[in-house]
């Protein structure tokens, strides 16, 4: 069975650059994006199991990558976990109903970003 495979999408390279590391070394596939067109295009062309996305990108980004993510056919029901260097239960209720199926602080614990990937993907239940 191949690996599970993620699509990073961060505007910062060194974010991507750790990211890509720590899925990896969990098991699994990474694919990466650094804005919200190379994101909505790498999730059409590849079809990844599951989008990890920085909210806060500039011009809107992470946002526009929820929206055009939710809004096409192809890839609606692709699990997204949303990124943000923010916190707190009103940005994460916005974060949620604007399309993202979990959100997670940038400066969680790995093992926090990583139960909540395989939650989001359904492993281990």
């Amino acid at each position: 069975m191949s690996a599970r495979r993620i699509l990073v999408v961060d505007d910062d390279r060194d974010v991507v650059v750790f990211l890509s590391r720590l899925l990896q070394r969990a098991g699994y596939a990474v694919l990466t994006a650094q804005d919200a067109l190379q994101a909505v295009m790498q999730a059409h062309r590849e079809s990844p199991d599951l989008v990890l996305t920085d909210i806060a990108m500039p011009a809107g980004g992470g946002q526009s990558v929820l929206d055009r993510l939710r809004g096409s056919e192809k890839t609606s029901a692709i699990p997204i976990i949303a990124l943000t260097g923010t916190d707190g239960p009103q940005l994460e209720a916005r974060g949620l109903a604007n399309g993202a199926t979990r959100l997670v602080a940038k400066r969680c614990d790995n093992t926090v970003l990583l139960e909540s990937i395989r939650a989001a993907l359904g492993e281990g239940q």
